[in-house]
């Protein structure tokens, strides 16, 4: 069976998508044959628009942020994925939220056969959205990443590192900042250099270490280093650092809403995101109670192997096939 996947084009700093991808076609190179579609940014992507039919397989495989090929592609073969919808749902209005929501999500949506989306939220937002059958959609979640490994390190119960990832200000970092106020924990930061947080961070007289566009090695000597990691999004259609943390062996705090808690299941301390109050009193939780600690780790270990790379792969696989022989 040769599968075509469809990949958007390269973007520093950008990689999320394509680590996933990267686990599940490695799972899967004895069983199937891969060709790899990498748009390009030329025209507008409407060069790689006028392309894509040529490389079309048993099965197409529209692996994210390029949903508008599927305007081209044979619909009876072709899939497409969803990560989340938070660009279309906060931050686009009017005019600019139709246009996108037509052309880059609804139309695509009833051009393929099947979508994939990494969430049973994501699943229902999809359904609520654009009234989409459900039957059409299939949660396949994303794999753990298996080159994050366990790595045991004594927590600092004086200044723990805090490790915080991503940029875009549904990340919370506001928030984490407040709620650290006169506490003794200092920040990991992996995102965007921002002046204004950097003069926020040296008002509040609080210790950090920044840094951006890492090799994912040094992502991981991060993880390593720190004693908590913060994901305490407002908004997320799955959450691998969630998943990162669990298998580093790191307590880790997230949110009540959207995804996270499915993702999480009982290995992560849950606070409500818009409450400062209650992340503040999560990470002293943590950073007191041993046992808490503990607790938290050892079922995030057990957590992960609802993500197992080998399972996600085997759905994605035996999707393949059903769509493949047209069932």
């Amino acid at each position: 069976m040769n599968v075509t996947f469809y990949n958007r084009p390269k973007m520093a700093g950008a990689h999320s998508v394509e680590e996933v991808f990267t686990i599940i076609k490695n799972e899967l190179r004895d069983e199937i044959n891969i060709t790899n579609f990498h748009c390009s940014s030329r025209w507008g992507r409407t060069h790689s628009l006028l392309n894509a039919h040529k490389y079309q397989g048993d099965v197409n495989h529209i692996t994210g942020d390029v949903n508008h090929l599927a305007i081209t592609l044979s619909s009876r073969k072709t899939i497409l994925t969803l990560h989340d919808m938070r660009h279309y749902e906060q931050d686009l209005k009017g005019v600019k939220k139709n246009l996108f929501g037509t052309f880059k999500l609804g139309l695509p949506f009833r051009r393929v056969t099947k979508i994939t989306t990494v969430s049973a939220f994501m699943k229902q937002r999809i359904v609520d959205e654009f009234s989409i059958a459900p039957a059409k959609i299939e949660v396949i979640h994303n794999p753990a990443p298996p080159d994050f490994m366990f790595h045991e390190k004594e927590f600092n119960t004086e200044n723990p590192w805090i490790l915080q990832i991503g940029s875009a200000p549904h990340k919370n970092l506001s928030r984490l900042m407040k709620a650290i106020g006169g506490l003794n924990f200092r920040l990991l930061l992996i995102r965007k250099k921002d002046a204004a947080i950097k003069k926020e961070l040296e008002e509040k007289g609080i210790e950090y270490r920044w840094t951006e566009n890492i090799p994912r090695q040094k992502i991981y000597e991060w993880y390593k280093e720190c004693d908590i990691v913060f994901f305490a999004s407002e908004f997320e259609g799955f959450g691998v650092p969630v998943l990162e943390a669990q298998a580093v062996g790191r307590p880790v705090i997230t949110s009540n809403v959207a995804s996270m808690p499915e993702v999480a299941g009982e290995g992560a301390h849950i606070v409500n995101p818009y409450k400062v109050q209650e992340i503040r009193q999560a990470l002293m939780d943590i950073k007191s109670n041993k046992t808490l600690r503990d607790d938290l780790v050892e079922k995030g270990r057990e957590n992960l192997k609802r993500f197992s790379a080998s399972a996600i792969a085997g759905q994605y696989l035996n999707l393949y096939k059903r769509v493949a022989d047209g069932s």
